[in-house]
């Protein structure tokens, strides 16, 4: 896991997929569309890591629009300083604007539309970090998915703005203690604690009494991506497999685990690339286990492997054998 508390750093783009990719690899891998032909991109891009947080700051210049993959290791709010947005993860659809953030649940289907002027600060929160805490709160043994509402009424709330504004001071100043495990914790905690005592959250209950029984073609899909991991795969291929249209199979998945079959897939590379970097009878490197899971592009692998593990593939390495 990263221990530096990191500055902002800047950035600007005005190709399209010069920005999708950078985007995607601060984030989430996403399809970014142009809305109108005749309007310039003008990307930019700013952002601060602290731990298990991110807080960025980003403006397209022109409207786009943004259909990311499902967000699964990270809760993302969004706050627009100008301009406006609309949003919908899941079921919900929220105009977001100066007075109206929105926060993007995991395992949603998300879907955005940004205008020119829309420039917004995202605080992304891990996952665990979230979840975890909202178990200790709530008193509940084991950590459940949390899910929030996707309207966020955080510009009238001052304790969150006052969080926000200490957020942007240290990515703006790098004092002392800025490489401090111990203040990089206690940062995680204010963000997170302050979100879950200021939006209203349920906990989804995950336990396997709870969840329904999965139809017999998604099990044996399950159990051919589990076995073929190593191979390529294509979708038609599964339909065939699974005895069903290739429609059915992705809606199948979707209703019963949240994600597309890709994902799942992409999903158990990513465990089996993090069971090779700390398995102390490998000795290949980071670039050739994510190679040979499929991850071409390593600066993406790095960022979800980041995403799904809490640190960097390249301090997995160096855990190797500990």
């Amino acid at each position: 896991m990263q221990t530096m508390l990191s500055h902002w750093e800047d950035h600007a783009y005005g190709d399209l997929d010069q920005a999708q990719a950078a985007v995607s690899n601060m984030l989430k891998p996403h399809r970014l569309c142009m809305q109108h032909t005749g309007q310039a991109l003008d990307t930019r891009i700013r952002h601060a890591d602290f731990g298990r947080i991110t807080l960025s700051r980003l403006c397209y210049g022109a409207d786009v629009r943004i259909q990311p993959e499902h967000l699964a290791g990270f809760y993302l709010v969004q706050i627009p300083l100008y301009g406006s947005a609309q949003i919908r993860c899941g079921a919900e659809e929220v105009d977001s604007t100066v007075n109206t953030a929105s926060l993007l649940n995991p395992n949603e289907d998300i879907d955005m539309r940004w205008r020119g002027d829309s420039d917004q600060v995202m605080l992304k929160l891990d996952r665990n970090l979230v979840e975890g805490l909202a178990a200790a709160m709530d008193g509940v043994d084991t950590p459940r998915s949390v899910s929030f509402p996707v309207r966020f009424e955080a510009h009238a709330s001052a304790p969150w703005k006052r969080m926000m504004r200490y957020l942007l001071d240290c990515a703006h100043t790098q004092g002392e203690g800025a490489d401090s495990p111990l203040l990089l914790t206690q940062i995680e905690q204010l963000a997170a604690s302050t979100l879950l005592s200021l939006h209203p959250h349920r906990q989804l209950d995950d336990s396997p009494a709870a969840q329904r029984i999965l139809p017999r073609h998604i099990k044996r899909v399950e159990a051919y991506l589990q076995e073929h991991a190593h191979t390529a795969v294509r979708g038609e291929d599964l339909a065939r497999f699974a005895g069903v249209s290739l429609r059915s199979l992705y809606a199948g998945f979707r209703e019963y685990c949240g994600i597309s079959p890709m994902q799942y897939l992409r999903g158990i590379r990513l465990e089996r690339a993090r069971r090779d970097l700390l398995d102390p009878q490998q000795s290949d490197s980071v670039s050739t286990i994510a190679l040979r899971w499929g991850f071409s592009h390593l600066g993406r692998f790095s960022a979800e492997y980041r995403q799904r593990f809490g640190e960097t593939p390249s301090v997995s390495l160096q855990r190797r054998g500990l």
